[in-house]
C-alpha cells in the first residue's frame, strides 16, 4: 500500500520522507473514518487496518471476504439496503471504469451498531491496485454519516419553513383585497366594523372598539395578552401601523390565530383614522408551529432536541458571567432490555417520565434539557458541584421509585464549563467520557470530566492509536512468571503474560493497555498473538530436547463469541505439533457471565482434545462458588485477597482452609497467585495448597531468562528449612538437594 502512495509534483521522496508522508495519509484517514478495511477479491481475503472508538457491528469473523460480505449484509444492515451495499461492493461493478469515474465508488447505507439500532454509514471503496495487475484489491472506509443525514433533514425542514413564511406573505397580499376582515376607528371610536366579525367571534360589539371588547370580553386568549399589550402600546405612542398574531375566541367557543394589523391614514377632510384588518390564520400558524416543534424538538418527550440543546445552552453559558455551570449527560443502564423484556411503549413511557422529572428540576429561565438520541439525555444546569450532585441524588431516587417491575438506574457524566468559549458539542462529548468511566460500576453512578481523566482518556487515545502498527511490529513481548511447588520449590509451569516494548516509553505494563484493549476488542487479536507467541516458545523448548512444563495463557470472554475458537486453538497446536496438555486455557469470573451452556459445551469439547483449563481470580466474585459446581475445571488459582486473609485474621483462615477442602473434594488441583512472603507460602502449605505464583519465588521474566531458570538451574528454588520440615510432617514431596542459593 505504502507504494501506491505517491505525491502528485515534485521529486521522488527519500524512504524517510515517505514514512512520514504515509503516516500523514494514515492519521487523516483515521480521523474521517471509522473502520478501514482492505479487501482482496482475488484472494478472497480481508484484513481490519483501523477500528475507532467502537460503534458499528464488527463483521463476523472466520470467513472468506465473500461469504463476510454476504453475512454483513445479512446481518448487519437494514434489509431495504442490503442490494445497495451488496452492489457497491460487488468485484465485477467495481472493475467497471464507469462505476469508478470519481477514482472511488461510495454508497449510503443503514448499518447495526453495537446497542442494536441502525445508523446511516458512507461506504467509500478505493482500488488499490493497478489495472491490468490480475489483483483486486480495493480499500473499504466506512464513516458514520448518521448526523449529516440528520443535519440535512433539518435543513430541509428549516428550507420548507422559510418557503411556508414566504407564502404566509403572499397570503397576505391577496387577502388584503379579498377575504380581509375589515374595521375602522376615529378617536377611540368605532366608524365601521365588518358585520362578519361579530358572526365570527365571541364578544358584544354594539359601540365598542373591538381592542376593548377582545380584552374585556374574555375574546383574547390569556397567554396572548403580551404581544396584544405590546401592539396596543405602540399604537397609543404614535406607529403608524403595526401587526399582531393571537389567539381569539370564536362563538363557538373554540380559539383560532388571527393577524390583526391596523394603519394610520391621513385624510384632509376627515382627518386622522385608523384601518384595521383581520385574518384567519389559524392553519397556517399551527403548520408553522409544528414545523417549528419539529425543528427544535423531541417529539416523544417534548424536550429540545440535540441542535437547538447546543444553540440553547451556548445562548446561557455565554451570558451566564461569572456563575459556574455543568454539562450533564446522562443514559438508562440496561434500556435495550428493558425494550425487549417490557415493549416499546414502556421504553416510551420511561423517557417521556424522565423528561418531565427532569423538566421539574431546572430553572426554564437559566438551564435547560435535550434527549440527544434513544435513552441519551443532557442538562445545562447553573451553580457548582453541590447543585449538579443534588439534581443526580433527586433525579436518581425518582427513577428507582418509579416502577416495582424493573430497576431504573440512572449514570451521568459531568463536565465543567472551564472556558466559555468552548462549542457545546465539545462539553457534551467530555462528559460522555466521563459517563463511559462509570457505567455499569455498582459503586458510583456519576463522575466528573476533570484533569485526571482527561489525561488518562488522552493515554488510552494514543494506545488505541498505536496498537494495530504495536501488533504488526511485533512490540507486545512474551513474558512468563513461574508456578513453583512449595515443597520442593520445582517450578511445575508459568502464566503467560505480556508487555508492550514501546520504542520511546520503554516497557508498559498490561493493567496500563489490557483493560482497554478488552474494552474495544482488540483483546481477540492481541489474545491470539500471544497465543501464537507461546507456542513458538513451547516449540523451540521441545527442539531443544527439553520437556517443558505446561504454560497457561488468558482466554477472554469474547473468544466464546466466536463460533471458531475451539478450531483456533486445534489449528495453533496442530501448527506448532504441540501436546495439548501444555497449553493450560486461564479464564476469569468475567467470561462466566455469558451463556453458561455455551461455555461448558465448549469447555468440554477442548477438555476431551486435551486441553486443561483453570479459574483464574477466584474469590473475587460473588459466584465463585457456584462456578466451582457448575463449571468443569481442572485448575483453581485462588486470588491474592485468600493470602493475605488467611495470614492477617482467623475468620480469613477458616475461609481459605474449607476453600481449599472444597475444591480438592472436587478433584481440582489449587495454585495460589501473588505470594509475596515466606509466611504466605508456609502458611499455603499448612493448609493444604502446595502450588504457588508470586514475587516470593519470581517476578515476570522474559522466556530466555525462564529457560535458564527453568532449564539449566534444574527448576528449583531454595526450600526455607522451615517450610522443608512442615512439608516432611505433611509427607509433601521434598526436593533431594536444595539450591545452593535463593534465586
Amino acid at each position: 500500500m505504502k507504494q501506491r502512495i505517491q505525491t502528485s509534483t515534485g521529486p521522488a521522496l527519500s524512504p524517510a520522507a515517505d514514512e512520514v508522508e504515509l503516516a500523514r495519509y494514515t492519521c487523516v484517514l483515521r480521523s474521517i473514518f471509522d473502520e478501514i478495511f482492505e479487501a482482496d477479491f482475488t484472494a478472497d481475503t480481508y484484513r481490519l487496518i483501523h477500528m475507532g472508538d467502537v460503534l458499528f457491528c464488527p463483521p463476523p469473523p472466520g470467513m472468506g471476504l465473500a461469504d463476510t460480505l454476504q453475512a454483513i449484509a445479512r446481518t448487519l444492515i437494514e434489509p431495504e439496503h442490503q442490494g445497495t451495499f451488496l452492489r457497491l461492493l460487488n468485484p465485477a461493478a467495481l472493475r467497471d471504469e464507469e462505476s469508478l469515474r470519481q477514482g472511488y465508488a461510495s454508497g449510503d447505507v443503514r448499518k447495526k451498531c453495537l446497542d442494536g439500532r441502525y445508523r446511516w454509514a458512507r461506504f467509500t471503496v478505493f482500488p488499490l491496485s493497478d489495472a491490468g495487475s490480475g489483483q483486486s484489491l480495493h480499500m473499504v472506509c466506512v464513516q458514520d454519516v448518521d448526523e449529516q443525514k440528520r443535519a440535512a433533514g433539518l435543513a430541509r425542514e428549516n428550507a420548507l419553513l422559510q418557503r411556508q413564511r414566504l407564502d404566509e406573505m403572499r397570503y397576505k397580499t391577496v387577502l388584503d383585497h379579498t377575504n380581509t376582515l375589515v374595521f375602522e376607528w376615529r378617536a377611540r371610536q368605532p366608524t365601521y366594523t365588518s358585520p362578519h366579525i361579530p358572526q365570527l367571534l365571541a364578544g358584544n360589539y354594539n359601540g365598542r372598539r373591538l381592542f376593548d371588547v377582545w380584552r374585556e370580553d374574555g375574546v383574547l386568549f390569556p397567554e396572548d395578552g403580551g404581544a396584544f399589550n405590546a401592539c396596543l402600546r405602540e399604537l397609543e405612542q404614535g406607529a403608524s401601523s403595526g401587526e399582531m398574531t393571537v389567539r381569539l375566541r370564536r362563538r363557538d367557543g373554540r380559539f383560532i390565530w388571527c393577524r390583526v394589523t391596523y394603519t394610520c391614514l391621513t385624510d384632509p377632510e376627515l382627518g386622522v383614522r385608523y384601518i384595521g384588518t383581520i385574518n384567519d390564520v389559524d392553519e397556517v400558524t399551527l403548520a408553522m408551529q409544528a414545523l417549528r416543534f419539529r425543528a427544535e424538538y423531541d417529539p416523544l418527550t417534548g424536550a429540545y432536541n440535540m441542535q437547538t440543546f447546543f444553540e440553547k445552552a451556548g445562548e446561557l453559558i455565554r451570558r451566564s458571567g461569572d456563575r459556574p455551570r455543568h454539562i450533564v449527560r446522562f443514559d438508562v443502564a440496561g434500556f435495550k432490555g428493558i425494550n425487549e423484556m417490557f415493549g416499546l411503549e414502556e421504553g416510551d413511557r420511561l423517557l417521556r417520565a424522565i423528561a418531565h422529572l427532569v423538566r421539574e428540576q431546572i430553572d426554564k429561565q437559566r438551564e435547560t434539557f435535550a434527549r440527544l438520541s434513544g435513552d441519551v439525555f443532557v442538562a445545562c444546569l447553573e451553580g457548582g458541584r453541590e447543585r449538579v450532585r443534588r439534581f443526580v441524588d433527586w433525579l436518581s431516587l425518582q427513577l428507582r421509585e418509579y416502577t416495582q417491575s424493573y430497576r431504573v438506574m440512572l449514570f451521568f457524566g459531568i463536565c465543567p464549563v472551564e472556558k466559555r468559549k468552548t462549542p457545546v458539542h465539545v462539553l457534551c462529548d467530555w462528559a460522555h467520557l466521563a459517563l463511559k468511566t462509570v457505567k455499569g460500576s455498582d459503586l458510583t453512578n456519576y463522575a466528573f470530566y476533570d484533569g485526571e481523566l482527561r489525561a488518562r482518556l488522552l493515554d488510552e487515545n494514543n494506545i488505541k492509536d498505536q496498537m494495530h502498527e504495536a501488533l504488526e511490529k511485533g512490540q507486545f513481548v512474551l513474558y512468563l512468571q513461574p508456578k513453583v511447588e512449595i515443597s520442593t520449590g520445582r517450578i511445575v509451569g508459568a502464566e503467560a503474560l505480556a508487555r508492550w516494548r514501546h520504542p520511546t516509553d520503554g516497557l508498559i505494563l498490561p493493567g496500563r493497555f489490557v483493560p482497554l484493549f478488552e474494552r474495544n476488542g482488540f483483546i481477540v487479536r492481541f489474545d491470539e498473538y500471544i497465543w501464537e507467541e507461546t507456542c513458538k516458545m513451547l516449540r523451540l523448548w521441545l527442539d531443544k530436547g527439553y520437556r517443558p512444563t505446561p504454560v497457561s495463557i488468558n482466554v477472554s470472554r469474547m473468544h466464546f463469541n466466536d463460533d471458531n475458537f475451539c478450531d483456533k486453538l486445534l489449528r495453533l497446536t496442530g501448527k506448532y505439533n504441540l501436546p495439548r496438555h501444555l497449553l493450560e486455557l486461564e479464564l476469569t469470573e468475567s467470561a462466566f457471565f455469558e451463556s453458561e451452556k455455551t461455555l461448558i459445551r465448549v469447555m468440554k469439547e477442548l477438555q476431551e482434545q486435551g486441553f486443561v483449563f483453570s479459574m483464574d481470580d477466584f474469590g473475587t466474585g460473588y459466584s465463585s462458588l457456584s462456578t466451582l459446581r457448575s463449571l468443569p475445571f481442572n485448575i483453581v488459582k485462588l486470588d491474592r485477597t485468600f493470602i493475605s486473609d488467611g495470614t492477617d485474621n482467623e475468620r480469613g483462615q477458616i475461609v481459605a482452609r474449607n476453600t481449599i477442602t472444597m475444591a480438592r473434594q472436587l478433584r481440582m488441583k489449587i495454585i495460589a497467585e501473588g505470594v509475596e512472603t515466606l509466611e504466605q507460602a508456609h502458611f499455603l502449605l499448612s493448609i493444604g495448597c502446595n502450588y504457588a505464583q508470586g514475587y516470593y519465588y519470581s517476578r515476570p521474566v522474559d522466556p530466555a531468562e525462564f529457560e535458564v531458570l527453568s532449564f539449566v538451574q534444574e527448576k528449583a528454588f531454595w526450600v526455607d528449612p522451615g517450610i522443608r520440615s512442615e512439608a516432611r510432617r505433611l509427607n509433601l514431596p521434598l526436593a533431594p538437594v536444595s539450591p545452593v542459593r535463593e534465586y
